[in-house]
Parts: structure tokens; C-alpha cells; sequence
């Protein structure tokens, strides 16, 4: 988080410098020191990561360096219209990626196995982090369209909360999931932010999350498993929070008999090797990712991030792995990279 931060802070302030650069040569009337205030009262407010004006400027550093690109390739400068053409197309891409985001959608696959199961409809959701982009009223809304979908099982794997969340916020959000229990068995694995684990300044304690969740009939599953409509629902703590403390896949399904159908649920989507090697997991499901939720960096994933599975279905053998894109996103209430979405699964013997 720390280096996170202090990234947002280098590109920013390159940033101030390159428009402050530019402008000063195509236009050298105009007061120096003005200009560089100016830049610096434009863009400093996008090393605040939880609003829409973070994507902008984001947006604006990458369009900037493009026309550079171009123009050196051209052997031509860059002037001050074309870093005003930069700005519009950032703004324009963020608004875009504002409504985008709200569009949350239904994202559906069926698995046939040999396994002696019934007909079972897996509802899974992840990276909720209420109330980024949302309200109560919206939240409600979501709710109840993934209510709609009649599952059998419940999963929700982790990040329903961050660390903007308030106490108020955490109680009104669990409160409002409630309503997926009333008519399906629900399972929740911790996420990497659910805790707030990276400021000192807490909003709740993971005994109040905790007891909120109970009181919504929200089973925890954290390096344990549970059994719902003859399958195994196992839940693994998240790698973040407990590196060198989680139990092997192998430890964690000891008991289970390999001929019964097991679901197992990590927040990331990491350590699929040990997974297939323990031979019992049928279909692994994860979110993190958020599929980027960024163009095009979501890419970059690919290239160094410890992910094993950015987006979508894999078949790995006998093991199925999904990763979803998340109900939601984190920091900036915009999308640019996938949709928004929660998960439904149809699960059959063949």
C-alpha cells in the first residue's frame, strides 16, 4: 500500500512537470511560475486514490506520454492543444469507465461432473467494497437481482468491506446480505481488505465483523470446510493476511473423500498447483483481481503480479478454476477493464 502510494506520488509529479515543461516552451509568454502552479493545483488531487479524479489524471499521464511518443516518432513538439486534447480524452474515458462500472451483470457457467451430485445452482460474488460507488439503495438493488438467480448455495469470497469502510457502513452492508440467506446456505472467506489491515485507524474489530456476519446467518469459513446440498465448501484464509500461518490445501481437506463434489473458495487466485496436486478440488473460485479494472493495466497482471488466473474459466485436469471480476471495485468508483459482475454456476452429473 505504501508503495503504492509513493508510485502514485513519482507519476504525479512527473506529470505536473512534463505539462509544466510543454506549456512553458509552446508558450513563453505566459508567466512560468503561474503555469506550474496551475499543473500542480490540476493533478495533485489525483494522488487521492478514492475518487474519480484518480482515473483522470491516471488517464491523462498515459495519454500525455502517448502524443510525446507520437510527436518524437514525428520529430515534432508537443504543443498546449494537443495536451488539452490529452485531458479531454482522459476525461472522456473516465466518465465512461464512472457508468460502466455501475453496470453489474450476471456472468453464468455450467459444469457437468462425473461425481454423484444433484442438480445445485452456486451463486459467488467477491470485491464488494461498500460503499465504493454505491449506496444502501443501490446495494439493495444488487442484492436482490442476485436473489433473483435462486441458488442453492451462497459463496462470497471476501472484500465485501476496505478500508474506507465505516462502522455504519460494514453493519449496513452485512446487514443487506442478510437477505441471501434467507433462501440459500451462505459461505464467506476473508479478502485481503475486509480487515483494514493496512492503516493503524480501524473502524470495527474483527469481532464486531464477525458477529454481524453471524447475526446475517453468513457461515466464516477460514481455513475450514462445510458441507451444503452434499458438496464441500471449503474456505481458505487470504494469503495476505496469513502467509506463513495458512494450512496446506492438503491439511485443509484431509477428512474429505475424493469421490465427493468440493468447492474450494480463495480470495486470490494463487497456489492452483497445490491445489490440482491434493486431487480432491473439483472447481476452485476466486476474485482479487478485479480483471484489472484498469485498461490496460489489468495486463501487467499477466507479466508480474502472483496470479495464476486473471479472468474467466480454466479447465487444469480434473480441477476447474473461475476467477471473477469482482461485484464492485476498489478505491475509484470506475471501470475501464471487464465488468462488473457476480457469478452463477450450474453444476450437474453428467
Amino acid at each position: 500500500m505504501v508503495f503504492f502510494q509513493l508510485l502514485i506520488c513519482v507519476y504525479v509529479s512527473f506529470l505536473i512537470w512534463d505539462w509544466w515543461t510543454i506549456i512553458k516552451n509552446d508558450k513563453s509568454q505566459w508567466n512560468p511560475w503561474v503555469v506550474f502552479l496551475a499543473c500542480a493545483i490540476v493533478f495533485m488531487p489525483g494522488m487521492y486514490k478514492n475518487s474519480l479524479y484518480f482515473p483522470f489524471v491516471l488517464y491523462t499521464f498515459v495519454f500525455t506520454l502517448l502524443i510525446q511518443g507520437i510527436q518524437w516518432f514525428r520529430k515534432k513538439r508537443v504543443s498546449f492543444w494537443m495536451l488539452l486534447l490529452c485531458a479531454f480524452c482522459a476525461l472522456s474515458y473516465t466518465v465512461y469507465g464512472a457508468f460502466h462500472f455501475q453496470e453489474r451483470i450476471e456472468i453464468e457457467y455450467s459444469l457437468e461432473t462425473e461425481k454423484k451430485v444433484k442438480p445445485t445452482r452456486v451463486l459467488f460474488f467477491s470485491d464488494l467494497h461498500y460503499p465504493n460507488g454505491m449506496d444502501i439503495g443501490s446495494l439493495e438493488v444488487l442484492v436482490s437481482k442476485m436473489a433473483q438467480t435462486d441458488p442453492d448455495i451462497v459463496l462470497i469470497g471476501g472484500d465485501i468491506t476496505d478500508e474506507q469502510t465505516s462502522k455504519k457502513d460494514m453493519e449496513q452492508c452485512i446487514h443487506a446480505l442478510k437477505t441471501l440467506s434467507k433462501t440459500a446456505d451462505v459461505f464467506y472467506i476473508y479478502g485481503n481488505h475486509d480487515l483494514q489491515p493496512k492503516i493503524w485507524n480501524k473502524k470495527f474489530t474483527q469481532s464486531e465483523y464477525e458477529s454481524n456476519l453471524k447475526k446475517a446467518n453468513i457461515h466464516i469459513l477460514n481455513d475450514q470446510i462445510a458441507e451444503s446440498h452434499g458438496m464441500v465448501i471449503a474456505g481458505r484464509s487470504d494469503y495476505s493476511l496469513k502467509r506463513k500461518d495458512r494450512i496446506s490445501v492438503e491439511t485443509l481437506l484431509k477428512s474429505v473423500p475424493k469421490s465427493q463434489f468440493t468447492i474450494l473458495v480463495d480470495h486470490q487466485p494463487i497456489q492452483t498447483q497445490e491445489v490440482m496436486d491434493s486431487g480432491k478440488v473439483d472447481l476452485m473460485i476466486s476474485g482479487h483481481t478485479h480483471n484489472g479494472q484498469l485498461y490496460p493495466f489489468g495486463y501487467l497482471m499477466d507479466l508480474y503480479w502472483n496470479v495464476d488466473l486473471r479472468y474467466g474459466l480454466q479447465d487444469r485436469g480434473e480441477l476447474t478454476a473461475i476467477t471473477s471480476s469482482g461485484v464492485n471495485g476498489w478505491g475509484f468508483p470506475a471501470r475501464t477493464m471487464g465488468s462488473s459482475e457476480f457469478v452463477v454456476i450450474d453444476i450437474q452429473e453428467k
